[in-house]
């Protein structure tokens, strides 16, 4: 990878944030760019410091990470954000799926394994636990029923379940970037989503590719 990944760090503790920093900083691949103890710091840190992918811990004082992703996603729909969470079984990361999140990290992953993951989530690929593939079909499953997708748009699907990103997309089926970016819009609208892991999920459990 020519260029390292900016990372930007967001958690209340001074001491996990300065840990994984240092964890981080081992590997050429990653870039850290800076951290925030909360949502509201998050904020102005995307903004001045413009991160590939951000870090967010959920609960947090004065703005939680769920608003912060929410707002993020909505000012900066480039960046991607990752949920850090202590328990794979935390309901937060549904909420953190549909708010924008790429994905999510368990606090006491391994350091091959976060770097695979910030990879993912900075090429743009799709990838989600059997726990997270769970939870987002009970929650939406009774909105997903006979959606009308067209042909076209059940392809992307396909190729967002495969793990495609935006520009493998666009080459798979000889259009534009752009293109493919007015058909997420589409796609998620139509299954009440707001992310392409959750769309993932939908399609698959659903049964809809």
């Amino acid at each position: 990878m020519s260029t390292p990944i900016k990372v930007l760090i967001v958690d209340d503790h001074r001491l996990f944030r300065e840990g994984l920093s240092t964890l981080l900083r081992e590997t050429d691949d990653i870039e850290v760019i800076g951290d925030a103890q909360n949502g509201k710091d998050a904020m102005i840190q995307v903004r001045e410091l413009k991160p590939d992918v951000v870090l967010m811990d959920l609960e947090m004082p004065e703005l939680d990470g769920i608003e912060a992703i929410r707002l993020i996603s909505n000012k900066f729909p480039n960046v991607k954000i990752l949920a850090l969470t202590s328990y794979e079984d935390d309901e937060h990361i549904y909420s953190a799926i549909l708010a924008g999140a790429s994905g999510y990290v368990v606090k006491r992953v391994n350091r091959d394994e976060l770097l695979k993951i910030i990879k993912s989530a900075y090429r743009g690929e799709t990838f989600f636990s059997p726990f997270l593939a769970n939870i987002i079909l009970k929650k939406i499953q009774s909105k997903t029923m006979q959606i009308p997708l067209t042909p076209r748009e059940r392809r992307i699907l396909e190729l967002i379940v495969e793990g495609c990103s935006n520009e493998k997309i666009a080459k798979t089926i000889y259009i534009s970037k752009d293109t493919v970016k007015t058909y997420l819009k589409s796609i998620y609208k139509k299954l009440h989503v707001k992310s392409r892991t959750a769309a993932a999920v939908v399609a698959v459990r659903g049964g809809l590719v």
